[in-house]
């Protein structure tokens, strides 16, 4: 009978701890289908603004929700003023294809270490623009008062990660791949440049290997091995 008590109680915690992972799952990626419509969106208008820059025309908010054919009420949920949109649009005209940035790499720790390494050369590259467009969040999120009706930000930087896991993607799961682009995306970017500025005191070199070791440590503990490769086994001796 106590084998059976236990053998009972084992069926019933596995059964709710699947229950419990298959939820968590579905809620990620309902929340990464949510987040790449609003990326959709967010691209649409910023390439809206920047064919307004190119024509010399006054970027507006309205002007480049008529241009990209999106209400301009929903315009307006994204970006609140033509500052902001301004900025980030020439902030985002420095963004290159994944494909350019993953190049050749295969290895899921390599690709993963492309993407990083863009981000902060990224950065380190057009810093004072960064600071005035996070400075400008920041104004934003206190007009605001803390509401979470959209981002302030597009977080491109979670699109890329996932790109550059897909090799791994199998091997880690939907739940374990999404909490690793989680981590991957709160570590690097422009506030962990700044962070390791402003507050760590590093010079660019500095910053670049500090950023690159928190990464591997990350990979270290949440990317698992690779299988071995099958070997061909030996041809008979003649």
């Amino acid at each position: 009978m106590r084998r059976l008590y236990h053998y009972e109680t084992y069926v019933s915690s596995y059964f709710r701890v699947s229950r419990l992972t298959t939820r968590v799952v579905a809620v990620l990626q309902g929340v990464a289908g949510r987040t790449a419509q609003k990326g959709r969106t967010r691209a649409a208008l910023l390439a809206a603004a920047r064919a307004l820059m190119d024509r010399g025309e006054v970027v507006s908010v309205a002007a480049a929700a008529d241009a990209a054919g999106i209400s301009r009420a929903t315009a307006y949920r994204y970006f609140s003023d033509p500052q902001t949109l301004t900025i980030e649009a020439m902030l985002d005209a420095r963004m290159k294809p994944i494909e350019e940035i993953l190049g050749d790499a295969t290895d899921p720790r390599e690709r993963v270490q492309r993407v990083r390494r863009f981000l902060l050369v990224l950065t380190r590259d057009a810093e004072a623009q960064f600071r005035q467009y996070i400075a400008r969040t920041m104004e934003l999120w206190l007009a605001r008062r803390g509401s979470d009706r959209l981002p302030l930000r597009a977080g491109r930087r979670l699109a890329m990660y996932r790109r550059a896991l897909e090799p791994a993607a199998a091997r880690l799961g939907p739940g374990r791949c999404e909490q690793l682009v989680l981590m991957l995306a709160a570590t690097s970017g422009v506030e962990s440049f700044l962070g390791l500025k402003d507050v760590c005191g590093l010079d660019d070199a500095a910053a670049e290997t500090t950023s690159a070791a928190i990464t591997d440590a990350i990979l270290d503990r949440s990317l698992p091995p690779a299988p071995p490769r099958p070997t061909r086994a030996a041809p008979p001796a003649a």
